[in-house]
Parts: structure tokens; sequence; C-alpha cells
């Protein structure tokens, strides 16, 4: 069986930015892999080779449109700001998201709606006339407020339904109630104030060496947060998570059942293999700083809060065990996209 001899960092190949979202997702760094794209390929994922070079299908989430807000939020609040103004639930939301950028580009109103309903996926196939005319009745108010809405130039202003607002602001409440997520997230230091970096993204190109054949992959990682004490010598990694169970039952556990048997339940950090993501992102951030001449010691955590009530919200140390075990499943699934 193949057996991986070596990931090679290339020199002068690493790249490490503060972007956005959209740029880190856009056909400039198309040919990049990153953690979520090799779970395309991972068969315990329900991953292939034919998954992989697909890529993503896309679709809308409120879960995932919630978590960004929330990031947002957290992390960037001088750029992004929640505006009061609710937008219709669901992809009806999107799509009138949709129809404001294509009429500000110029389209017309008709061109806009129809292309509106492609890339926000509302009834693409089945636009008929009483779909326009619900969506209009629907829609019309919001989408003339957001035409006369003013925003803060130089920040992005996120546009919500108004159930997803209210469980954005649930959530931030039990955010601020724990002072340990500020304490990791914007350390203070004895002398010298850590360094704080939020939203920045890696960029590097490695050579992957199996069995005396060498192919070269670029990957990507875009981390939430991580922050550097000079004077305790450590870089310590922090990625914002919210769910939708009991915090507690995050990185899963153990219980014992009638008969004495122990059952070990997975929670969304073994179902998502979240411990891939941050052994991927921490040997990254350690080789750029080892490149820079800095050896750190790096630690890892998970911030954690529930978008249920009671809105709870928790710091999780990853432990060397997980990132043993992602590094082990990240080097696996490298060789399968580079050597088959």
């Amino acid at each position: 069986m193949a057996q991986i001899a070596e990931i090679k960092i290339i020199p002068g190949t690493f790249t490490l930015i503060k972007i956005s979202d959209e740029e880190y997702f856009s056909a400039e760094y198309k040919d990049y892999i990153s953690n979520s794209r090799l779970s395309l390929i991972d068969p315990s994922e329900g991953g292939s080779m034919e998954n992989y070079i697909n890529g993503y299908s896309g679709g809308f989430s409120s879960s995932y449109e919630l978590g960004s807000a929330v990031h947002a939020s957290v992390l960037q609040p001088e750029f992004y700001t929640i505006s009061n103004l609710a937008k219709p639930s669901g992809k009806l939301g999107l799509f009138t998201e949709e129809v404001y950028k294509f009429r500000k580009e110029g389209y017309s109103i008709k061109d806009s709606m129809k292309l509106a309903s492609v890339s926000a996926d509302y009834y693409s196939s089945q636009f008929t006339q009483t779909r326009i005319s619900t969506a209009l009745k629907t829609a019309l108010p919001f989408y003339i407020n957001r035409l006369r809405a003013k925003e803060i130039i130089g920040t992005q202003t996120l546009y919500l339904s108004q159930a997803t607002q209210d469980k954005h602001d649930l959530c931030m409440n039990g955010i601020a109630a724990n002072p340990a997520i500020k304490k990791v997230l914007y350390p203070e230091g004895l002398l010298q104030t850590p360094e704080v970096f939020n939203e920045y993204a890696i960029f590097v190109e490695v050579d992957v060496t199996v069995d005396g054949i060498t192919k070269r992959a670029k990957l990507k990682a875009k981390l939430d947060n991580f922050t550097v004490n000079h004077e305790t010598k450590e870089l310590t990694l922090n990625d914002l998570k919210t769910t939708g169970k009991p915090v507690n039952f995050f990185m899963g556990g153990k219980s014992v059942n009638a008969e004495g048997d122990t059952i070990q339940h997975e929670g969304s950090f073994q179902k998502f293999h979240y411990y891939r993501q941050m052994a991927m992102y921490g040997w990254l951030m350690s080789c750029l700083m080892q490149s820079s001449g800095i050896d750190y010691q790096c630690k890892m955590n998970m911030v954690v809060v529930e978008t249920i009530p009671t809105y709870k919200s928790k710091v999780i140390p990853v432990t060397n065990g997980h990132i043993k075990q992602g590094l082990a499943e990240f080097k696996k699934l490298l060789i399968l996209v580079t050597h088959g």
C-alpha cells in the first residue's frame, strides 16, 4: 500500500492575507484545495473523485446564513452591520437580494427577476406568472425599503429574515455572557498585548511525494481567529461554530445503556470532521511561522454557540489526540487528490 513520504512546503509560496469570503471562494482560488473541498473526496463523508471534480452543488441554507451573520458580528463588527430591516424568509429572501443586485448592475426588472430565480434557485424551472405575482406581493415591501435604506460607507449591511435576526441576537447574547470567549479571541498580555488576526486566509503550494513520485498541490485555509502571544511564545487558533444542538454535545461523548455497555455518541466535531480542519489549519500556521523563524507552541480551541434555547456558548480545547487523527486523515485525502 502506498505510503506518503513527504509533504513539502514550497519556499516562497506562502501568502497570509485578510480577504472576504467572496474573494476566498472566487474563481481566482478555485484550484486551491481547502479542508471543506477534501470532504468531496472522502469516502467516509460520501465523497468520491467524481464529486471532487464536479465541486459543490450549492443551495440556500438558513443555518449557514445565521452562522455567517454571527461570524461577521463577532469577528468583523467594524466591517458588517446587521440591518433592522427584515427580508422575506427562505429562498424568497435570497431571490429578493439577487433581484436587487441585478438591478444595481443595470438589468431590467423583468430580466433581473429571471436571473435571480436561477441564481437563488427560486423555482428556476417553473418561474410562472403566478410565482412572479406571489414573489412581488411578499417581497416588494422589503425591496422598496431596501432601496430607501441608507447604508454606512465602507461597511457591508447584512439583511436577515426576522426569525434569523432574532436568533442572531440571542446567539450574540450567549457569546457576550461567556467571558472565556473574549479571553481567547482577544487575550491580554502582562506587558505586551498579543497580536490578534481575524478572518485571514493562508495560501501555499506543496509537493506531495508518494513512493518516489512527486506531485504539486495548492492548499488554502480561511482562519476565523488566531492570536500570537510573544510573551508566552504561543500561537492559538480559535474556530467559531454555531450548533443546532446543546453545546455540550458538540464534541460527542459516552453513555452507559441499561445493559451496562458504553455507547459512543458522535458530535458535530466528529460528524463534520472538524478535527481534520483544525489539524490542517494548525499545521499550515506552524509551517508559516517556522518559515519566519518563529517556533511557538500551537494551541487550538472550538468556540461554540447554540442556535437553540438557551443559546449557551463554550470554549472547547482541541486535544493532541484530535490533531493526530486529523493530520492522518488530511494526509490520506491529499494522497487521493494528488495521486489517485
